[in-house]
């Protein structure tokens, strides 16, 4: 049986004392209710996972003056609400990366680019999120870092990169190469849990940076802690300082999720090799045993000193009784990236969606600034029968962004902005090389 010791000596417990102070609807960590008649971007996309154009050290870029962001999409087949209901259910078994950009950032500017990736850079028949990165010293080379996705549970999920060029002019943006895809690194049953270990593992989001402290450029990426699902023995280091009589719930040790890292050879981002000789996998940074089987998408902010390290996860995932709202969680180092590393808000939670809407967002990222961006997915039914999926309203879009303080280890909801909104905190420079549109 595997046990807790598995775990590197530096990797922090989301524990479940921590989670029993998870409460929904504080409004210094709610997302605001959504109206019923929010605008949506282009009628003839469903879109969730985004994320802006960055550089490594994680700041969002403008390009030649131009907003950039990627999304998870899916081409709408049915227009009626009810068809909707069950198209965007499925939307996984047809997701690709597309991307928008916008003079403005603003959600009523953004237009539409259609796909990023040329079909012929699949390795498997889904792409899955991951983030869309300036690559230093390049000029206008990008890496889209995303999650090659298969139906298979054997490998099903691999972090992958696939390269091209960003040109734009005073008409929009577009992008060249994307032709083929380098895997990065798979699960390997030791630092993160694999298919034969757990046939619902997740391994996917990755999430790359410098790491100020040393230089070094690492990957975040979504994980489960290693070992035999539903074999874990949940021990004082993942239960924390519990009340008196506490017991903990059955299913506890079904909840494995993890955020794991991993670091690039020296010498390799560069060249731009990103192949899987040159990443070694570390322990995970974070381990949530016993409280939650899912963290995704995991990122990083550096700011104050201080390393933040945010994740999203489901009311759904949650283990042994547990719960909590769908939203971004978030935990803080004062030691640097390798932590320890404690709750944000003492409970983890940074924003969840209101009790009122509680599928109103989801795929919620912070940028360095606190701006805070995440899709519409369903609001609740109205009318006469609020449980007939005829009469949820889909999102498919992006909701108001709102912006976080980060407060050492708290966290308080003060601003909320424009749908879509997109603030960047640097501009790429403009280079002579890459003015015109290449040719055909």
């Amino acid at each position: 049986m595997f046990r807790r010791n598995i775990l590197s000596s530096y990797t922090s417990r989301w524990t479940i004392a921590d989670a029993l102070k998870v409460h929904a609807d504080d409004p210094t960590t709610t997302m605001p209710v959504i109206a019923q008649d929010f605008p949506t971007m282009d009628e003839s996309v469903m879109i969730w996972d985004t994320g802006a154009l960055r550089n490594i050290h994680g700041q969002t870029v403008t390009f030649k003056g131009w907003h950039v962001i990627w999304s998870l999409a899916v081409d709408k087949i049915d227009l009626t609400n009810a068809d909707i209901y069950d198209e965007w259910h499925s939307r996984n078994n047809r997701a690709y990366i597309g991307y928008w950009y916008s003079r403005t950032g603003n959600g009523a500017d953004w237009q539409w680019g259609g796909r990023l990736l040329n079909t012929s850079a699949d390795l498997r028949p889904h792409e899955w999120s991951g983030g869309l990165v300036m690559r230093e010293g390049t000029g206008n080379v990008v890496d889209m870092f995303y999650t090659s996705e298969a139906d298979s549970p054997i490998n099903q999920s691999v972090p992958s990169v696939s390269s091209g060029q960003i040109f734009a002019d005073e008409n929009g943006v577009w992008f060249g190469g994307f032709e083929t895809t380098t895997e990065m690194f798979s699960a390997d049953g030791i630092h993160n849990a694999n298919s034969q270990q757990d046939e619902y593992f997740d391994f996917r989001d990755p999430h790359p940076f410098i790491n100020p402290a040393d230089g070094r450029l690492y990957c975040l990426y979504e994980s489960n802690v290693a070992g035999m699902r539903g074999d874990f023995v949940i021990g004082s280091d993942e239960q924390g300082a519990l009340p008196p009589g506490f017991e903990v719930g059955s299913g506890a040790q079904y909840g494995a999720a993890s955020i794991g890292i991993a670091v690039l050879a020296d010498g390799a981002y560069k060249k731009g090799d990103f192949s899987s000789t040159n990443w070694t996998q570390l322990d995970p940074l974070v381990s949530a045993l016993g409280v939650n089987d899912q963290m995704e998408r995991p990122h990083i902010v550096f700011k104050d000193g201080l390393t933040y390290l945010f994740t999203i996860s489901h009311h759904s995932t949650y283990s042994g009784g547990l719960g909590g709202p769908d939203g971004v969680y978030g935990f803080v180092s004062e030691k640097g990236l390798f932590g320890p590393y404690k709750p944000l808000n003492a409970s983890g939670l940074v924003l969840g969606n209101p009790s009122a809407a509680p599928y109103q967002t989801y795929s919620h990222f912070v940028d360095p600034a606190g701006y805070v961006q995440a899709f519409i997915d369903t609001l609740p039914g109205v009318g006469e029968d609020p449980n007939n999926p005829a009469t949820f309203r889909i999102g498919a879009t992006l909701a108001p962004t709102v912006k976080i303080e980060l407060d050492g280890d708290r966290t308080f909801l003060t601003e909320v902005h424009g749908y879509g909104q997109v603030y960047a905190q640097a501009a790429w420079p403009v280079g002579a090389a890459w003015d015109k549109r290449p040719a055909n």
